[in-house]
């Protein structure tokens, strides 16, 4: 497993923005960043659909609490309970009318002024399936046994939308035999204004 310590530069806002409550991982795998939080000090909520993922999860990151979830369904959490979300590379296997449905949610689920971190697989990741002949709808394919949604730069905003990007940038990371070509994503809830227009 190649080494990808793409939340090494947020730690510190990540620990500063959490300090109130847990992080909440969404598609945690095997642990790789759970162990990266908890060794920031931070108390996490690590997620994934898969038993197998989560049982790996408990082994490298002990110190978290490991909940199974289908991000595609309405998540469990109280609204405005969570200061930050952390979700990398797990929010491309829906079709786009539940891509929106899962933003919804997690601006449901994030407290004011919260902070999201999420990684979305790149339309410019030919090497893993960006673009692949069997086309369910636009830049959503299915590869192998999986389907899997590639983002340009605009849909990530669609995605994001309501919130303060404060970073976007697309990388190449190597933490496998391929590059892979990734949208790298900053957020911070924009509390809805209530205020009355002025007269």
């Amino acid at each position: 497993m190649k080494n990808d310590p793409w939340l090494e530069k947020w730690l510190v806002l990540i620990r500063e923005k959490s300090a109130s409550g847990h992080v909440l991982e969404l598609g945690c795998g095997g642990g790789r960043d759970t162990v990266d939080l908890l060794s920031a000090g931070c108390k996490v909520i690590a997620t994934d659909i898969s038993g197998e993922n989560l049982a790996e999860c408990a082994k490298s990151a002990p110190g978290a609490k490991h909940v199974q979830m289908d991000i595609g369904k309405p998540l469990t959490f109280a609204d405005h309970s969570l200061p930050v979300i952390v979700a990398s590379l797990s929010l491309h296997y829906f079709s786009w009318e539940v891509t929106l449905q899962i933003s919804s949610e997690l601006k449901r689920c994030i407290q004011a002024g919260g902070l999201l971190l999420a990684r979305f697989n790149s339309t410019n990741d030919l090497h893993h399936g960006a673009s692949s002949t069997l086309e369910i709808e636009p830049n959503f394919y299915q590869v192998g046994i999986r389907t899997k949604r590639f983002f340009d730069e605009n849909s990530v905003r669609i995605f994001l939308d309501g919130w303060d990007i404060r970073f976007l940038e697309e990388n190449v990371i190597h933490r496998y035999q391929k590059p892979k070509y990734v949208w790298e994503a900053v957020a911070v809830d924009l509390p809805l204004d209530t205020s009355p227009p002025p007269s």
